[in-house]
């Protein structure tokens, strides 16, 4: 996931290319999630009441470990995520709405890497399994348990997610990507459902 390996620049980053922002616009598209598997993701978006959800997290690849903050809003089939440092400055921003994908924050990451990767990841995690089995070729995805779900190829663990609350948003989330060797550890720090959409 090459968004990892732009992680140690995000501070030098907001500090010297403060004005130098990237955009990005495409349709959903089929992503290439590990060698020979594709994920297309998912146009409709759950949790039509609304959501707004705020996330630490922590990521591991290889041997260093990053903070960041997700804070995620869904309204009117809206959802936007943005991602921000544990001090609050913003790295960057996506959109998506009805298959359409919009995103833009710091050249060095919106250059870096692909805004259906970090939308795959949480679709993964979050989407009910009945609309995500379907849009995956190359590999199987099963829930093994209320908290566990796994992709594995050739009889082999690719994806590994752990929850520590039956209601994901509730509690901690693992997301291990074993073949790129990375971790993902969210936590929630506020979750609120609309009662309007």
């Amino acid at each position: 996931m090459r968004f990892l390996k732009v992680i140690p620049l995000l501070l030098l980053s907001s500090l010297l290319l403060g004005a130098c922002t990237s955009h990005y616009q495409g349709q959903n598209e089929r992503v290439l999630i590990a060698d020979n598997v594709e994920f297309e993701l998912v146009s409709t978006i759950p949790f039509k009441n609304g959501l707004t959800l705020t996330q630490s997290a922590t990521v591991t690849y290889n041997t260093e470990t990053h903070d960041l903050i997700f804070h995620t809003e869904i309204r009117n089939r809206t959802l936007t995520m943005v991602g921000l440092t544990p001090t609050g400055t913003r790295l960057f921003t996506i959109v998506t709405k009805e298959g359409e994908i919009r995103a833009e924050g710091f050249s060095s990451i919106i250059e870096s890497i692909k805004p259906q990767f970090l939308l795959a990841d949480m679709q993964l995690s979050l989407w009910p399994m009945e609309q995500l089995q379907a849009n995956i070729s190359g590999a199987k995805y099963l829930e093994i348990n209320a908290l566990t779900r796994q992709m594995t190829t050739h009889n082999k663990a690719l994806i590994s997610i752990h929850y520590s609350e039956p209601d994901f948003l509730q509690g901690q989330i693992e997301f291990t990507h074993h073949q790129r060797g990375y971790t993902l550890s969210l936590t929630p720090i506020a979750v609120e459902y609309s009662t309007n959409d």
